[in-house]
């Protein structure tokens, strides 16, 4: 099987089988933490194991419908060598995929040449839908050009594609308890504690998500969503050397796995940000405060102080603490203020789970035109 559909895998910074599909260090199912999972003997690490058929097909489904959508890619091979090639009977433009010679029309305008960003900025974001009860929740993702503000990937854990139930999200009711930021160390504390409480690191509780008794399509868990939304992103921007995410552990895991062949090469940067901001127009430089560690794995964090905002970042792969100074989550502060402006938005709870996606989608595009 290709190394796009890697998911179980070792995911540890510094082990030599981070990314890998098979080694010899690799035994499972191991249950020594109360789930199934993956030990690699190497570095010690217990990675849930996922069904990997099921999130195969899935994923296949997803790349292609989002590549025949798009244009950006080919929907068969991924290849990313596009050519012009005519039009249909209807006058809108085909195009064909110089490797396998896949000929398709993409449902949306011909997309511009995409430029890379320097740093991609990830962060999710719960919205509210209608489905078997009011004020169900989606989960969304959403990744900036860092530098430039603008959207690059937006996506939720609602799919249309017939999916396997290892891959559904559960609810059980728990929901996990929304934490104090008035003290950012104490919150990024506190983050970690949640994570532990977990009954596997991946398994977050966010909320109910049922959809209508009729209603087609699944709420996918948002470890696979995440994972699908890092893998369109990987094909598009292949090369990538920073990404900044927020404090959420399967984050980490999608992007360490997906890039994982640069992160072996230490060639790419993966952080963690959070931020308390009051003062969001202030260009007081960021003073440096201190040092601190936190979880399990006892990960450094560093302080950082401007004015009256607060920030705390960690490396999860060797970084300099000196760049830590420009990471921050501005671009994605900047969109959801302006979101939380738009009426469609405002009243996403009165739509369906696939209504409230395009309504993302389409603000999503109507932002990056503005910009």
């Amino acid at each position: 099987m290709s190394t796009l559909f890697t998911i179980n895998t070792c995911k540890t910074f510094g082990c030599r089988n981070l990314g890998l599909a098979t080694s010899e260090d690799y035994s499972w199912p191991n249950y020594r933490l109360g789930y199934p999972a993956l030990h690699c003997r190497a570095c010690g690490s217990y990675p849930p194991l996922f069904e990997a058929q099921q999130f195969n097909e899935w994923l296949s489904a997803h790349l292609s419908t989002y590549a025949c959508e798009s244009g950006h890619f080919c929907p068969v091979c991924y290849d990313k060598d596009i050519i012009r090639y005519g039009y249909n009977p209807q006058g809108t433009q085909r195009v064909q995929c110089r490797t396998c010679k896949k000929v398709w029309t993409p449902k949306q305008q011909l997309p511009r040449e995409l430029i890379s960003p320097e740093w991609i900025e990830t962060v999710p974001l719960i919205v509210p839908f209608q489905g078997g009860e009011a004020e169900q929740k989606l989960y969304v993702l959403l990744s900036f050009d860092a530098i430039q503000g603008n959207i690059l990937h937006l996506s939720t854990n609602f799919t249309q594609h017939p999916v396997g139930e290892s891959l559904c999200y559960l609810w059980r009711g728990n929901i996990e308890p929304d934490l104090d930021r008035r003290d950012i160390v104490k919150h990024v504390d506190m983050r970690e504690m949640q994570f532990l409480r977990r009954s596997q690191f991946d398994e977050i509780q966010y909320g109910s998500a049922v959809l209508k008794r009729n209603g087609k399509g699944v709420i996918l868990r948002p470890v696979i969503a995440a994972h699908g939304h890092f893998r369109v992103l990987n094909i598009l921007f292949p090369d990538i050397k920073t990404h900044v995410v927020s404090h959420e552990c399967f984050l980490r895991g999608a992007v360490i796995t997906v890039w994982a062949e640069l992160f072996r090469q230490r060639q790419a940067e993966l952080w963690f940000v959070e931020e308390d901001i009051s003062e969001s127009d202030t260009n007081t430089p960021w003073y440096f405060q201190g040092k601190t560690h936190h979880g399990w794995w006892k990960s450094q964090w560093s302080l950082w102080v401007q004015g009256k905002n607060r920030k705390m970042v960690c490396s999860l792969t060797g970084g300099d603490i000196s760049d830590a100074k420009m990471l921050s989550l501005t671009a994605s502060r900047h969109f959801t203020h302006w979101l939380y402006k738009q009426t469609k938005f405002i009243h996403s709870a009165q739509f369906s789970a696939g209504r409230v996606m395009q309504i993302l989608l389409s603000l999503a595009h109507d932002y990056n035109d503005k910009l």
